[in-house]
């Protein structure tokens, strides 16, 4: 079987779901040849462009993206069932590798991407759209919805609805939910942290988009009390600032982490009391397949693509909120001497768990 999946690193969930599709597949079928490609950037200096700004614009000004999404949104209309700028690659990309299956985690890379490579490889190429997202409504970008798809893989019957009411083929939608990295299938986070000072982890994308040195200064109060995990991605600049800002305040336990694989992320979630990160999909997927209470950290504006994750939670009883960093502070201080306010919302992510089943995602993907 040969396998070519779709991505691009505008954000951090398409290419984790990439990576553990690849991960999953080889796993399963040794004699796979798989093959991720980031498309978007490959083909064209133009879209690498355009993917380079996307991920500016979420580390130093959110607020542009309530422009810059609704820009993207119009951008099938610029190539209507074919690609248009790196044509040549794709082509020459789908005929060098001779796909069986092409599976895309990406919104920009299903209208017009599988148009053209049913035209190129004939009508018995399977195409699957992998979404990563969570819900529908205002945030969804219309892109993802390609009827060249011969199945539609949703997270959630939330999202599978949504395709529903957009009259999509009912036959081919399937919520399959999630399919994560292989160490974050297995134990859960516990029903109670685990003992000890409780972990707050403070998250980034890999990108290293963070506003983390603002949110220890409101946490010093609770020294002694708290012990924290900073996440820096990729960045180094972050995890230097961060370094510094730790020996100048010893009081306060900081551990300053560079990017994490998948195994170390998957320990963090299980020991975590407790994680702050931006609303993006791939950390809500996570916390909620292992059981994690997440604090959405909505620092500048909220980009419309981080309301599908706030929308799912808040319909679940599951959304935590802060806008400045003081908020940090609040959340922190009424969980830590009202235990049962925590406890109790823990319990609701144990109860909201999203379901996995790789061998079920596997035997769907093989049977299309």
């Amino acid at each position: 079987m040969k396998v070519l999946i779709f991505t691009s690193s505008g954000g951090t969930a398409h290419d984790a779901a990439a990576y553990a599709l690849r991960d999953w597949i080889q796993r399963r079928w040794p004699e796979a040849d798989v093959h991720v490609e980031a498309v978007l950037e490959n083909a064209h200096p133009l879209i690498r462009t355009a993917v380079d700004a996307y991920n500016w614009i979420q580390k130093y000004a959110p607020w542009l993206h309530q422009l810059y999404w609704r820009m993207l949104e119009l951008e099938d209309s610029l190539k209507p069932g074919t690609v248009v700028l790196g044509r040549r690659y794709v082509v020459a990309l789908l005929r060098r590798l001779q796909p069986d299956l092409l599976i895309s985690t990406h919104p920009h890379t299903n209208r017009g991407h599988f148009d053209l490579a049913k035209r190129v490889l004939g009508p018995h190429l399977r195409c699957i759209t992998c979404c990563t997202e969570l819900d529908g409504g205002f945030g969804f970008s219309r892109n993802w919805v390609s009827l060249r798809a011969d199945l539609f893989w949703t997270l959630t019957p939330a999202l599978a609805a949504e395709l529903l009411r957009r009259r999509y083929p009912p036959e081919r939608v399937r919520c399959l939910g999630p399919l994560l990295h292989p160490p974050f299938h297995g134990a859960l986070a516990p029903e109670q942290p685990p003992a000890g000072l409780p972990l707050l982890v403070l998250g980034s994308g890999a990108n290293g988009a963070n506003n983390h040195i603002q949110l220890l200064k409101e946490l010093l109060p609770w020294a002694g009390r708290l012990q924290v995990v900073a996440l820096c991605g990729r960045r180094a600049s972050a995890l230097t600032s961060l370094q510094a800002w730790k020996a100048a305040h010893p009081q306060l336990a900081v551990q300053p982490l560079g990017f994490q694989g998948p195994e170390a992320m998957a320990g963090l979630y299980r020991r975590a009391w407790a994680m702050v990160s931006r609303p993006g999909a791939r950390t809500a997927t996570e916390a909620l397949t292992l059981g994690c209470p997440l604090i959405f950290n909505r620092y500048g504006v909220t980009m419309p693509q981080e309301l599908l994750a706030i929308r799912y939670f808040a319909a679940r009883g599951l959304e935590v909120s802060i806008w400045r960093p003081a908020q940090l502070a609040a959340v922190v201080s009424q969980w830590l001497n009202d235990p049962t306010t925590y406890q109790a919302l823990r319990s609701r992510y144990q109860q909201q768990r999203l379901p996995a089943h790789p061998e079920a995602v596997l035997a769907a993907l093989a049977r299309g």
